[in-house]
């Protein structure tokens, strides 16, 4: 679909209501809804036009997944200068206008939305691909509506394109909101029978499973803060095993290779149920222009470009964001690890926290790669953009999907309100350790687990660890690093890979040798390994429903962290301020100061009130609105 096309329709929804107060005759020249809207076809490009409006920089391209997100218990900013423009810090009010954007942008495509589904039956056409278009329509209204609800709370709602004297309409109450985005997506439900990302091939397009999976999570945050309708629970459950049930979707065994997936433009449609569609997308149909997703939040990374010549093994990427140690500690270590950071049975951590940045030295042509042992200033690694094809490495902006519902999500989804409703029971302990099992690498079998020094040798160059193999075993694909102490010892191994992780294998039947590289000078080092017993991913068995929606808790956190959920859920499981508050005392308490860890971040959380539970009215709606009403302590 060409851009062009796309903002030429945008452009006649917001000009078309006025058109008529000059323009007596019947437009020739530009398209209105009185002339538009007579094919199949014209329904599907204005279809395209909202999906496009999704990953504006506005919506999903920039603000909804960094701005306003980004302080919380899982990462925190450390951009001193236009931080607070950029609403990093809870000091924004009412005319900031990003907060502006957070409520201009999903109207706009509310009206669009709107617009489309009242035209809907105009074309002479097939039913099935009318009532398919529909649907989607339905489901984009739904989703801008969810964002405009959990953002500020009270919004009004807005079903059909307003009148030009309809100006002041009253904001419904949050749980009519949901009421009417639950009703959109029932009927998409009905409309979308059939519609699969796995015959289309794609999934950034909204499917059957997509809308109930949707409805799953409108569910899960209407039963919980501020509208606390606890009977909401069920329904969670009910969409979730729909979705379960389908046969549709699935873990990948590699959750790092989701996020590569993303950055090379390859479709998941088991894992992802929906993506945002961005530029360079490979087999779907909207898109919009480059986005940042990889760049504020992702590895700080310098492009090396000397006399012309970019090396296509450097990237762009500012990052903007950093880990917390709350985050780090939170993924379950090997006690007998001997790395200063303990390896990690969880092969999430790492690839979440990056301990390491990229700068250049453009004098002797090189990369340099610094590390970042401090948790507290390790970067934000789950969308690297190493990963994204050549040409656009050196582009501060690049055109990666967005995922807006994956499988593991789903399952966390069910296994929360499963407890909420039955307590933990044996089908909310079997859906939180799917996705644990994957976490842990074991999905299809056995990795490498650690590896434990024998001798340290001597003789070893810190500057030039020695090469480490790994092999045997039965398995394929593990990697590793040496770490050597001043003293020239090998001091640990440090498992860049545990393993081949793929369905076919092959995994680990026994532990693999482990082959030191001897130095110039002096004794050689060695070690061995262990391999997993394929229990380790298990769940405390027998916690009680409060300690289950505890781990339910940390484990959203450990698999969907940088996905911009953590502030919502916080907010739905109803203590916001108080965990917040919470976690500022962690802060100091594990390695922050004024000068140490992350102070700039830090100093963005510790004034945080009830009033950042929601984001303010804006200024210039409450102008025109005047049955508006700002949200408390604004």
């Amino acid at each position: 679909m060409k851009n062009k096309y796309i903002l030429a329709f945008l452009f006649v929804m917001g000009l078309s209501s006025s058109c008529k107060k000059f323009l007596d005759t019947e437009p020739t020249d530009f398209y209105s809804p009185s002339n538009y809207y007579q094919t199949a076809d014209q329904l599907q490009v204005a279809l395209n036009g909202i999906y496009s409006n999704m990953m504006y920089e506005r919506m999903y391209g920039q603000v909804l997944n960094f701005n306003f997100v980004s302080a919380t218990d899982e990462m925190l900013p450390n951009r001193p200068v236009n931080g607070e423009a950029r609403g990093l810090y809870y000091s924004y009010d009412a005319g900031h206008a990003y907060v502006a954007d957070v409520w201009r942008w999903p109207y706009l495509g509310i009206n669009n939305a709107n617009v489309l589904i009242d035209n809907i039956n105009k074309p002479t056409m097939d039913e099935k691909q009318r009532g398919y278009i529909k649907g989607q329509a339905l489901f984009l209204r739904a989703y801008n509506y969810f964002i405009l609800t959990t953002n500020f709370g009270e919004v009004p709602i807005i079903l059909h394109s307003p009148g030009i004297s309809e100006t002041n309409i009253p904001a419904s109450s949050q749980a009519a909101v949901y009421a009417q985005i639950v009703a959109d997506l029932k009927e998409a439900e009905t409309l979308l029978q059939g519609r699969t990302a796995a015959a289309l091939g794609y999934n950034d397009q909204v499917t059957i499973t997509a809308v109930q999976a949707m409805l799953a999570r409108v569910y899960l945050y209407w039963a919980g803060y501020p509208t606390n309708d606890a009977t909401k629970y069920a329904d969670a459950v009910v969409y979730a095993d729909k979705v379960i049930n389908s046969g549709l979707h699935g873990l990948n065994p590699d959750y790092k290779q989701v996020f590569i997936n993303l950055c090379q433009d390859k479709y998941d449609v088991k894992e992802d149920i929906l993506e945002w569609g961005s530029a360079g997308a490979a087999a779907g149909v909207t898109n919009k222009t480059g986005n940042d997703i990889g760049n504020f939040v992702g590895i700080q990374s310098a492009i090396l470009n000397v006399n012309g010549v970019f090396d296509p093994a450097s990237y762009s990427a500012v990052g903007w964001v950093q880990t917390t140690k709350k985050l780090f500690d939170s993924y379950e270590v090997e006690p007998s690890s001997t790395l200063v950071n303990k390896a990690s049975l969880d092969t999430r951590r790492d690839w979440n926290c990056a301990d390491f940045i990229w700068t250049v030295n453009t004098t002797t042509a090189t990369r340099i790669k610094t590390d970042k042992p401090n948790p507290w200033q390790m970067m934000c690694g789950k969308f690297r953009r190493e990963y994204c094809p050549d040409a656009s490495k050196n582009l501060g902006t690049y055109n990666i999907n967005w995922p807006v519902i994956r499988y593991s999500d789903v399952l966390l989804m069910k296994a929360e309100a499963e407890n909420q409703v039955n307590g933990p029971t044996s089908a909310a302990y079997d859906a939180i350790n799917q996705v644990r099992k994957r976490a842990y690498g074991t999905m299809y079998g056995n990795i490498v687990k650690n590896i434990t020094i024998v001798t340290g040798g001597s003789g070893y160059s810190a500057a030039n660890p020695p090469v480490v193999t790994i092999s045997g075993g039965g398995g394929s694909g593990a990697t590793a690093v040496a770490v050597v102490s001043t003293a020239g010892a090998v001091t640990g191994i440090k498992l860049t890979s545990r393993g081949n992780l793929t369905a076919a294998g092959p995994y680990f039947t026994n532990a693999p040798t482990v082959t030191i590289a001897a130095p110039t000078t002096g004794v050689t080092a060695t070690a061995t390994a262990t391999i997993t017993n394929g229990n380790e991913y298990l769940l405390t068995p027998g916690l009680n429903k409060a300690d289950f929606q505890l781990a339910i808790r940390d484990e959203r956190m450990r698999e969907l962290c940088f996905e911009a959920y953590r502030k919502a859920d916080l907010i739905r499981w109803g203590n916001f301020v108080g965990d917040m508050q919470a976690f500022a005392n962690y802060a100091t308490a594990n390695g922050v100061s004024a000068t140490t860890g992350n102070a700039i971040g830090y100093s963005g959380i510790t004034g945080i009130t009830q009033r950042h539970v929601l984001l303010p009215k804006p200024t210039y709606e409450l102008n025109l609105n005047k049955a508006l009403v700002q949200n408390p302590g604004y």
